[in-house]
């Protein structure tokens, strides 16, 4: 009922697979290994659920033992389970630099006419150049989320939900291109929340 889903389904993009993975690990909250897998495998559709992985580490509080164990192998398995076809190409160590390329270094290389952080690409007088600032931000991003495997003790579905949107705004605030087709990402947490 939300339009921006709808958007994203009707532009035949990936970005509803990430939100629907983390709401089906959400729905196990209280099991590791899904947590695990769900946050692995939506990490590997959209690379924002990575910053996930430390706050989802730790529920229901952020505490080390054996459900942070079983947390990190379900999630070690499932990107090995994930990342495996990468052996079925004659040059598997060619094909994980294709990978990369593609993804990681497009993105992070990526220019976008609809950013304020992008604005110095114009060179125009007037338009100041954000970079430095954007770095800052997205440098504490990933520090908060870090933070989150420890921070807070301790954790309800509801504080869960609340944090996942948080994470995942964040991830949005800080990117240079950045698009309508996001906003699925953190909408069904903020509802949840």
């Amino acid at each position: 009922t939300w339009p921006f889903s709808q958007y994203a389904s009707s532009s035949n993009t990936n970005d509803s697979i990430m939100p629907a993975l983390l709401v089906l690990g959400f729905l196990a909250l209280t099991s590791a290994p899904v947590r695990g897998v769900a946050v692995a495998v939506s990490g590997w559709t959209k690379f924002a659920s990575l910053l996930l992985v430390p706050l989802w580490s730790g529920y229901p509080e952020a505490r080390r033992g054996r459900s942070a164990v079983l947390y990190a192998l379900s999630f070690l398995l499932a990107t090995v389970a994930v990342f495996f076809v990468l052996f079925l190409e004659p040059d598997p160590l060619h094909a994980a630099v294709v990978f990369y390329r593609r993804t990681v270094e497009f993105q992070i290389g990526r220019a976008s006419p609809f950013s304020l952080w992008d604005w110095g690409q114009y060179h125009a007088k007037g338009l100041p150049d954000l970079h430095l600032v954007q770095r800052v931000l997205q440098v504490l991003l990933v520090a908060g989320s870090v933070a989150l495997a420890w921070f807070p003790r301790e954790r309800s579905p509801l504080r869960m939900a609340a944090l996942t949107a948080a994470v995942l705004i964040g991830f949005e605030f800080v990117l240079t291109h950045w698009f309508y087709l996001y906003l699925p990402w953190f909408f069904p947490f903020v509802v949840l929340a």
